[in-house]
């Protein structure tokens, strides 16, 4: 076995963060983790307004990640010709546009159109920041990765708590805001040294390595399905039982609440638990709530715990893999790239089987996804052995 001729601490890792620009970037997460999380509460009230079936609605959610599917690579093409702060600035700029699109559209078709701008910008937001911060001194990175991330799960609360003070009818404007939000944060970025990333860094990709970046990818894709999924079907499936909307986007909310605290406590937990440990015990306990979420009068409750249960699975395992691939940034940004087909593949599954079976199926497709990511996750342990570097 080779050794990688390029250590992780000769790659460049010349990216910094001021306080400010690290609170920009945390603020980036919270604006988009929001935009996400109001499509599951949402669906019913698309399905009203623009006379589509529930299952048609629930489209919109695939169609975002189709988006991220495509902002990904350009994330990445930005990364490397521009300097951090531009690439974010456009991202941002196309999320304001999309979220702009999506407010005043009067069609379904003009709806799923800014939904799909708003994915492109939402997947070169996750890449590039996640890159980005992976890319910082490796003292601190869990907490920086853990914090920003946390970001999202911020967000993803409010977003339907805002539903539920807003009313969902009114929705239009909560996407007006979130356009308005985006342009602002542009200025958030001047605190940020992240030169272009050049390709001069000739990782060599071994079979070994290979190996690493097909199974976590597997992971990712899964994991995100599992997410995915989720958080769009909580509300419908819970309305549809009998639950008022209210009830629904409250335990979507509780569910990225519990999100967002797992990730905020996942630096601390992270000096006392490795970051494997972390992610099969998180995935395990996830099977284990949502085949509880079967049982209709436990779905409100258990929902939040799921969200606790999956904080610590994306940035942990991000940690993981930097730890088997060190300095692998086209691993990384295949990884982000791959994982949003999850987005897609998850919600379309889901749809299809709400379509056919009725919202009861929804926990039993979340929870065969949440087995498959666990299964994948766990065949990663094979790697250890190997060391921290293999090329």
């Amino acid at each position: 076995m080779e050794r990688n001729p390029t250590p992780e601490h000769s790659l460049d890792t010349t990216v910094s963060f001021s306080r400010g620009a690290l609170t920009g970037a945390t603020t980036i997460f919270i604006v988009f983790g929001g935009v996400a999380s109001l499509y599951g509460p949402l669906l019913v009230t698309f399905s009203h307004r623009y006379n589509v079936s529930l299952a048609t609605a629930g489209i919109v959610v695939s169609v975002h990640f189709a988006g991220a599917l495509c902002g990904v690579p350009l994330g990445w093409t930005a990364m490397r010709r521009w300097p951090g702060s531009v690439a974010l600035g456009a991202s941002l700029i196309l999320l304001a546009t999309g979220s702009l699109v999506a407010a005043l559209s009067t069609r379904f078709v003009s709806l799923l159109g800014g939904v799909f701008f708003i994915g492109v910008a939402f997947g070169g937001l996750d890449f590039l920041l996640n890159a980005l911060l992976v890319r910082t001194d490796l003292d601190g990175r869990a907490h920086r990765l853990s914090v920003a991330n946390a970001g999202y799960g911020v967000g993803a609360v409010v977003g339907p708590l805002l539903i539920i003070g807003v009313r969902p009818g009114r929705f239009p404007w909560i996407l007006a805001a979130i356009a308005v939000s985006s342009l602002l944060l542009t200025a958030s970025t001047r605190g940020l040294r992240a030169p272009p990333l050049r390709s001069s860094l000739h990782v060599r990709h071994g079979t070994h390595r290979r190996a690493v970046l097909t199974t976590f990818v597997g992971a990712y894709v899964l994991y995100v399905a599992t997410e995915a999924s989720l958080s769009g079907w909580i509300a419908p499936q819970l309305h549809r039982i009998g639950y008022s909307q209210t009830i629904g986007s409250a335990t979507t909310a509780g569910f990225w609440l519990g999100l967002a605290v797992g990730r905020f406590l996942a630096g601390p937990i992270h000096r006392r638990v490795n970051d494997r440990a972390l992610v099969l015990s998180g995935l395990s306990v996830t099977v284990l709530l949502c085949m509880l979420a079967q049982v209709d009068a436990l779905a409100p409750f258990v929902y939040p715990l799921a969200g606790f249960s999956m904080a610590l699975v994306y940035p942990m395992g991000l940690i993981w893999y930097t730890r088997l691939a060190p300095g692998d940034n086209d691993g990384i940004a295949l990884m982000i790239f791959m994982m949003m087909s999850g987005g897609i593949i998850g919600p379309a599954v889901t749809s299809a089987l709400v379509s056919a079976f009725g919202v009861h199926v929804v926990p039993i497709s979340v929870s065969v996804f949440a087995i498959g990511d666990l299964a994948v996750f766990a065949s990663a342990r094979r790697f250890q052995s190997r060391g921290e570097i293999v090329a």
